[in-house]
């Protein structure tokens, strides 16, 4: 596991563009060893089961998969498993909340894999968030010679996972870096999760940023019953951090003005962020004029070139 320091972090900022720069070819590096691995196991597991837990960096890591892959001429099919959403008045008992696994239509989803593996046309539903209800669906053409890329927070849950493992490769997406804090203190991977969560959830979803850490504890909670127990069912693992983030989201923090004034010394303290707060006081800040459009760090503050 990967460990660096507040420190190392303000050093590299002295040159902020080429810290950038640097950070972001050592994830286009990790997407392509990801790709190497895929395409060894292409011919047997073509399909690409992709998951990792809220905040992590998963869609942005799919879509630069099969950026990556076209590049080479590998045809590519990609689903989102939020458009398999059942209709919230055809959910079961079990699915007592948006984190469980029983929201899903699972078997529409399994019939629509394989029908596009075997290069049939298959029918792809969407899903309205806000209407928590189906459009229409769409068609998409199969291929047999295509990977078939599928990513949602569910993947390598056995639900679907046993019925697609024959045929896929598990990919696991989370950051993983670990900060020392000043104090020797560390700041994980979940509270940086947290902070991605907090900018995006505010920039594009109109929630405060206590609004968010609240809902915090009810999304850890569906993680750890769903999502971390089968993480062991990937063979390909990508630590999504990128060393300069922490710098970028801690301007976000400070420049969204209800932030210090709804995050209180007490509310920091009962929800555990006091790291996360204290890094971002002595960090230097970083704006976005050199984040590239692809980056995952722009899954979070804004200005993707990918639509989500």
């Amino acid at each position: 596991m990967r460990v660096i320091d507040v420190e190392y972090i303000n050093d590299c900022m002295r040159d902020d563009l080429s810290f950038v720069f640097r950070c972001e070819e050592i994830f286009h590096d990790k997407i392509g060893k990801a790709s190497v691995r895929i395409l060894e196991r292409r011919k047997d597991h073509p399909v690409v089961l992709i998951t990792g837990p809220s905040g992590s960096g998963k869609t942005t890591t799919a879509m630069r998969l099969k950026d990556y892959l076209t590049n080479l001429d590998v045809p590519v099919r990609m689903l989102s498993m939020d458009n398999f959403f059942l209709p919230v008045d055809e959910r079961p008992p079990e699915a007592e909340d948006w984190e469980s696994p029983y929201c899903v239509d699972w078997n529409w989803l399994n019939e629509a894999v394989r029908t596009l593996k075997d290069g049939d046309e298959a029918e792809i539903p969407q899903y309205d968030f806000k209407t928590s209800s189906r459009k229409d669906p769409v068609k998409m053409q199969g291929d047999k010679d295509a990977l078939i890329i599928v990513e949602g927070i569910h993947m390598l849950n056995p639900i679907i996972f046993d019925k697609l493992k024959d045929i896929a490769t598990g990919v696991y997406v989370a950051p993983r870096t670990r900060v020392v804090t000043p104090g020797d203190r560390v700041l994980r991977p979940e509270q940086i999760r947290i902070a991605r969560r907090m900018i995006r959830d505010y920039q594009s979803r109109g929630r405060s940023l206590k609004e968010t850490v609240l809902m915090a504890k009810s999304v850890d909670a569906g993680e750890m019953q769903h999502i971390t127990p089968y993480k062991e069912n990937a063979i390909v693992h990508i630590d999504t951090f990128h060393d300069y983030e922490l710098c970028i989201l801690a301007e976000y923090i400070h420049e969204i003005p209800e932030a210090m004034e709804t995050l209180d010394a007490q509310f920091i303290k009962e929800n555990r962020l006091e790291e996360l707060i204290r890094t971002t006081n002595v960090l230097k800040p970083l704006r976005t004029a050199y984040i590239p459009k692809d980056s995952i760090v722009r899954e979070f503050i804004g200005g993707s070139r990918y639509i989500y």
